[in-house]
């Protein structure tokens, strides 16, 4: 059975969320990173300023859905692990900030559904980290193939986006370099998909990429149908 939190409705993607996740990402997020980090930015050229994608970024800290939104100036739904959700003081923040939940276990329909929502029906993009958890090394890490999948039943171009955090000391006054790709064609062949987002993340961030380095997801059906 699927979690609640993993169905969205479309039209709870109004201004007022939009104006939430602006302020939080500008009046608090970029005022934090500017203190404690020197910022570089490099490829909003490759930001599309219309239209629907998904933004796939690796995945090295908790900051990180506020620096793709930095990075893309762009209003970002993120796919957020289950047990965020069930954390008293978190959950509704995040809800707030447009996230919804993922099983990283199994690729359920109602995943697919709220996603294909989000980019149909909304002026959102959708936001995924396709590791599905934090990588401390300076290596791209396992990718989930249910990000293939969904990518493919959304039939959605990828903008793939690295993130690399200079902290040669301590975990502050560090540099935190972000670079975007060129859009990633969407393919018919998920394996595919994950090796072009891999080979990308590892041009951008200089970080190693296995190519055999993947896990798998079960696609989980709960009904017989895909949604449309």
């Amino acid at each position: 059975m699927a979690s609640k939190f993993s169905k969205v409705k479309p039209e709870n993607y109004n201004i007022f969320k939009k104006i939430f996740q602006y302020f939080v990402i500008y009046f608090i997020s970029y005022p934090f990173f500017k203190l404690f980090f020197k910022v570089e930015i490099h490829g909003r050229e490759n930001v599309p300023y219309d239209g629907a994608y998904i933004v796939a970024s690796n995945h090295s800290s908790y900051f990180d859905p506020f620096i793709v939104c930095l990075a893309t100036k762009r209003s970002v739904a993120f796919m957020a692990k289950e047990e965020l959700f069930h954390v008293p003081v978190l959950s509704p923040i995040i809800q707030e900030l447009g996230a919804f939940a993922v099983n990283r276990e199994k690729l359920e329909i109602s995943t697919i559904k709220s996603a294909k929502d989000i980019l149909s029906k909304t002026k959102w993009l959708l936001g995924i980290f396709p590791e599905g958890t934090r990588v401390k090394v300076k290596k791209v890490g396992k990718i989930n193939t249910g990000f293939g999948y969904l990518a493919k039943a959304t039939k959605t171009k990828i903008l793939p986006v690295g993130i690399d955090f200079r902290r040669p000391h301590c975990p502050f006054f560090g540099k935190l370099v972000v670079r975007i790709g060129a859009l990633i064609e969407v393919s018919d062949n998920p394996e595919e998909l994950l090796d072009k987002w891999g080979q990308s993340i590892s041009e951008l961030t200089g970080f190693e990429y296995n190519k055999e380095y993947s896990t798998s997801i079960e696609s989980k059906s709960e009904t017989n149908s895909t949604p449309a």
